[in-house]
């Protein structure tokens, strides 16, 4: 999974769908400086098997809208997150500092959790600290009418914004285990 930080302007990028091979080529060839934060051991997203995980996911609600129907409607972006055209998400942008990429590789915040959900097996996909992602608060939102994938959205304060905590798919042709396995964490710092 690539995930992409520009230091300078504190914004990043969640790649949950392979992206083609001239943007994998694009981002390889930045000039990534995450290796003089981190040691290379916790540049990498676990897979975990834990089929209690997804009991924890009944606590909070799973709306009858889908995401790209709530958005505006109950919910607002924090920038503009990507869906194709069946709504399945294929990234999002959000707000990322280095200090909080390095707080969350420190902490393993990105995991990939073999899980099962509602009695079907998924892959819940963790894009923050297991307190944010499993506080009984958030919503599970369906990306579509099937409802094999959701993400699991905190809403924060008046505005009503809705932060993607964690993706939760049935759909490993759209979002390959193997690809999610595979992290390209990319800082850029560069200034003006």
């Amino acid at each position: 999974m690539i995930i992409t930080c520009d230091a300078y302007c504190n914004m990043g990028y969640i790649y949950l769908q392979q992206p083609d091979k001239e943007m994998i080529d694009y981002q390889k060839e930045k000039d990534n400086k995450v290796s003089r934060y981190l040691d290379p051991s916790l540049l990498h997203i676990p897979l975990v098997v834990d089929f209690n995980r997804g009991k924890l996911l009944d606590d909070m609600r799973l709306s009858t809208k889908t995401y790209e129907k709530a958005v505006d409607d109950e919910i607002v972006e924090e920038y503009q997150n990507d869906l194709d055209e069946q709504g399945y998400m294929t990234g999002i942008e959000l707000n990322l500092s280095k200090d909080k990429l390095v707080h969350l590789l420190e902490n393993k915040a990105f995991v990939v959790y073999r899980t099962e959900w509602k009695g079907l097996p998924s892959h819940l996909v963790t894009l923050d600290m297991d307190h944010k992602v499993f506080d009984s608060s958030n919503v599970i939102y369906p990306l579509n009418e099937k409802q094999d994938a959701f993400v699991i959205i905190e809403v924060m304060g008046e505005y009503q914004i809705g932060l993607v905590k964690a993706l939760l798919t049935r759909r490993n042709d759209l979002y390959p285990v193997e690809y999610l396995l595979a992290p390209q964490f990319i800082l850029s710092e560069y200034t003006l």
